[in-house]
Formats: structure tokens, C-alpha cells, sequence
């Protein structure tokens, strides 16, 4: 399995507007791969959602991770959404699966599923916060009310796409301002990535036919 970045569409500056939130593209794209690896792993009899929770799961796991190893992050469970949070405070990330739009800057983008009131509580704080905040464990991270007054949730915004055996994920960090029905209607601030594509998909592991002979001991 190998994955490699696509050349996006247009210039654009995002490693210099990501390194300003405290972040980096590797972090990123390295949880879109353990996501994509890890939703590979269910099988058709798996419950339906379970590529995607799993998918999930790992997004999350890996922005915590990484941000924690390398930038002293930690993780953050706000309004019920699980976030990683900077030091200061200040700024926080989640993740999201976006729609077709995803990733392209001149097209509107918003979530595919909706969200619920977590993603609109944010969104209200982040409609009212300047767009780059100043500076100002095992443990988890604990806000009092000036923090979460202060604090902007970002979004990894991920869209999939199959196409001749490759994987093509469209993405984008992103801020949003207005929710309506659980929908991002607008968003603060957009930094589309380069479509990030991987290849190697297989088949799941399907059960054989066969039945199962168990030997069972009768005492």
C-alpha cells in the first residue's frame, strides 16, 4: 500500500497558514492514511458503519498522537466532540467527513452527515474570535470558562473518493461559523490541502464457504 500527494489545482500557501494554527501537513495526512488503513480492515460482515467509525477513530487517534508528540498537544473532550488542544488553549481540532466539494476552493463545501449541537456551540465561539488567536498530562485537557470562551475548533474535512483502484481523499482544515440543521452553511476560514491518494485496495477478508468442524469432548 503507498500513498502519494496530488499537486493541488492552485498555488497555495497552506504550510505557512497551517504552521501559524501549530500544525503541520504530515500530521494530517498521516491520520487520513491510518484512517483509510483502518477502514479497509472491515469485513462484509461487520455492522454497516463500521469502516467509517473505524476510519474515524484513527483520524482522531493520530492528530491527538502526533500533536501530542511533537507539539506538547493534549487531548480535549468539549460539547462532546473529541478534539486535540494546544497548549495555550486556544486552538483545537476535530475531524469530519465532508461532501464533493471538499477540498476545492471555489466550490461551497459542507459536512455529508449532520452534526449535532457540539459542531453549532463551536461554531458560534468561532464566528465571534479573531482568526489567529495570540499565544498566550497523561492528562486530558480541562477548560474553565474563559478557555472555552476563547477557544477555535478546527475541522480535518475528508471526502473519499474511489477511482481506478486508488483511493482519493479530498481535504481540508477548515473553521466553521454558521451551522444550520447540522450542516455547515458557512465556514470562517477554508485551508484546502493537496488530494492525498492511495493505492493498494483490496478485497476484505471474506469467511469461506466451508462449514467449521469443532471437536467437542462429551465427559
Amino acid at each position: 500500500m503507498t500513498a502519494l500527494l496530488v499537486a493541488a489545482q492552485q498555488p497555495d500557501d497552506h504550510h505557512a497558514r497551517l504552521a501559524a494554527l501549530g500544525t503541520k501537513p504530515e500530521y494530517l495526512y498521516e491520520a487520513l492514511r491510518a484512517g483509510e488503513v483502518a477502514r479497509r480492515s472491515a469485513t462484509p460482515n461487520h455492522p454497516a458503519n463500521t469502516a467509517g467509525t473505524r476510519a474515524y477513530q484513527e483520524h482522531v487517534r493520530i492528530i491527538r498522537d502526533l500533536h501530542k508528540r511533537y507539539e506538547g498537544w493534549a487531548p480535549l473532550t468539549h460539547h462532546h466532540l473529541e478534539l486535540a488542544c494546544n497548549p495555550d488553549r486556544t486552538i483545537a481540532f476535530g475531524v469530519m467527513v465532508g461532501d464533493a466539494a471538499t477540498g476545492e476552493p471555489s466550490l461551497p463545501s459542507r459536512n455529508r452527515y449532520p452534526r449535532g449541537a457540539a459542531t453549532s456551540k463551536v461554531a458560534e465561539v468561532n464566528a465571534q474570535l479573531e482568526l489567529f488567536p495570540a499565544p498566550t498530562r497523561r492528562g486530558e485537557v480541562v477548560l474553565d470558562a474563559d478557555d472555552a470562551a476563547g477557544l477555535q475548533v478546527w475541522f480535518l474535512v475528508s471526502h473519499r473518493v474511489e477511482v481506478d483502484g486508488k483511493v482519493r481523499i479530498h481535504c481540508e482544515l477548515s473553521l466553521p461559523e454558521i451551522v444550520v440543521n447540522g450542516y455547515v452553511k458557512k465556514w470562517r476560514e477554508r485551508i484546502p490541502l493537496p488530494v492525498y491518494e492511495m493505492d493498494g485496495i483490496e478485497p476484505p477478508y471474506e469467511d469461506g464457504s466451508g462449514e467449521i468442524d469443532i471437536p467437542v469432548d462429551f465427559r
